[in-house]
């Protein structure tokens, strides 16, 4: 009888099968939950954070909102007390559905224009022709951190009296021409949903224009989320995220979980036409002390990210997003790669997904129309994305590589 073998390849592989790498994660750390804790008790934290952002991104003021679509709505409901006279607001057609969520939830109209599937950055074109109709707003969204010529699209908005409000979901420390992004335009908004740079919960807007007002006054904080960052913070780890993964499928199964997310209200069903509430001091402590880590944790991501595309350079079927030029410092939340055909991509992506790694697609919904959208649509078919945060080992790394390779070889013999 022929022995199993008890080599060092297959202790490894076997020490590894009880591990589940998220797609996107920014550690926290047992010690900012202990800050949070400190800072909500001695009722600061949340201006601090407030003040740090605004510096960073030269704002004249900023407020502060318990989701991304809260933020979001916050500012085109300020845009439109500018301007109550114009109604449209221009998204990207490849983006989150929080866009046109808080959009319509304010009761504006969402106007989709097409993006450079090369880049991610917004169509010329498309954006150009969509301007005429002189829109409220056009929102530059930066899809996994990939920006457009921002400089141009701000001077395009100022020629029709549109506002430009940037998104930073995954952008935020990303320069173009040496500019911070969220400088370029009327205002910003920011993210801090789990695997975000800053994954606090809640979001931000900051205004560069003058004449627009955000902020927290008058407005009630909400609850503490310790225990949804808490959660975060030790189940983000590869080894405790499969154990949260095998619970999270039995909870599911006997319908007592809740969508899993750090924000400290549901982004979903939101009541528009209420008061919103800000952010806690608590989460603002956090939020400071992730900021300050900023570069170092988009230092290790552009590591791997580079790791990516070196390794898979020469594999055929795959083509490699290309920021636009003169941007820099990209977070590299996650690493985007472009398959020949959907078909591709789900094989790679299911191979991925047995061996651990949660690789995934974007933006999936609803299906775009190919002739309308030439770009978006091809990348929604497409488009796949690679983890590349800090808990990414370089096993993971030659993993995923060699994974991607043996399934690129198969499918183009099969052929």
């Amino acid at each position: 009888m022929q022995r199993e073998s008890t080599g060092p390849a297959d202790r490894r592989r076997r020490s590894r099968r009880m591990r589940l790498v998220p797609p996107a994660v920014t550690p926290l750390r047992a010690s900012d939950i202990g800050a949070g804790l400190l800072g909500q008790f001695r009722n600061e934290g949340r201006g601090q954070f407030r003040r740090t952002i605004e510096t960073s991104l030269d704002a004249e003021g900023s407020g502060t909102y318990t989701s991304f679509r809260r933020a979001l709505a916050a500012c085109l409901q300020e845009l439109a007390r500018q301007e109550d006279d114009r109604e449209t607001v221009l998204v990207p057609a490849f983006c989150s559905s929080d866009f046109v969520d808080a959009i319509e939830g304010v009761g504006l109209e969402a106007v989709r224009y097409d993006i450079d599937p090369e880049t991610l950055a917004a169509d010329e074109d498309s954006v150009a022709a969509e301007l005429r109709s002189d829109p409220l707003a056009l929102v530059a969204v930066n899809v996994l951190g990939y920006g457009s010529p921002i400089a141009e699209l701000a001077e395009q908005c100022g020629t029709h009296n549109t506002f430009l409000v940037e998104a930073l979901g995954y952008a935020l420390g990303t320069e173009y021409d040496q500019e911070r992004l969220g400088t370029f335009g009327d205002c910003a908004v920011l993210n801090f949903q789990q695997g975000k740079p800053i994954p606090v919960g809640g979001g931000m807007v900051v205004n560069q224009n003058p004449a627009l007002s955000f902020s927290d006054a008058d407005r009630p904080a909400v609850d503490v989320n310790v225990g949804a960052l808490a959660g975060y913070t030790v189940f983000s780890r590869p080894r405790a995220y499969y154990v949260y993964s095998r619970l999270r499928t039995l909870l599911d199964a006997a319908g007592l979980s809740a969508p899993a997310t750090t924000h400290p209200e549901q982004k979903f069903d939101v009541a528009y036409g209420d008061q919103f509430a800000t952010l806690s001091n608590f989460q603002g402590t956090v939020g400071h002390r992730v900021f300050e880590r900023l570069d170092n944790h988009r230092t290790q991501r552009e590591r791997t990210a580079r790791f990516y595309a070196t390794e898979l350079s020469d594999v055929g079927g795959i083509r490699h997003l290309t920021p636009v030029e003169g941007l820099t410092l990209l977070q590299y939340v996650r690493y985007p790669i472009r398959l020949e055909s959907e078909s591709l991509r789900d094989r790679i992506k299911a191979s991925l997904v047995d061996a651990g790694i949660q690789a995934t697609t974007l933006y999936d919904w609803p299906i775009l129309d190919p002739e309308a959208f030439p770009g978006a649509a091809a990348l929604q078919r497409a488009i796949l994305t690679l983890p590349t945060h800090p808990y990414v080992d370089e096993q993971d790394r030659q993993q995923i590589v060699a994974i991607i390779r043996a399934e690129v070889a198969a499918h183009q013999k099969s052929s």
